[in-house]
């Protein structure tokens, strides 16, 4: 693929950062709202799911609180 010299264009490095800069941050963005919708959408385990105390859980584990 050859490019020709009049389909160039040049940028200053600052704004080039600057936008770099600007791509992470949307990418960011949108992966926490990705994330967030699909905790959302998470029914969890449900109500039959057995619950536990803390204490409950340290014993079963073999550990201390």
């Amino acid at each position: 693929m050859s490019v020709e010299a009049s389909e160039l264009v040049t940028i200053p490095r600052a704004e080039l950062e600057s936008l770099r800069a600007e791509v992470r941050r949307l990418r960011r963005e949108i992966g926490r709202a990705v994330a967030k919708a699909r905790v959302q959408a998470d029914t969890g385990p449900g109500d039959d799911a057995p619950t536990f105390s803390r204490s409950q859980l340290a014993e079963a584990w073999g550990i201390g609180e």
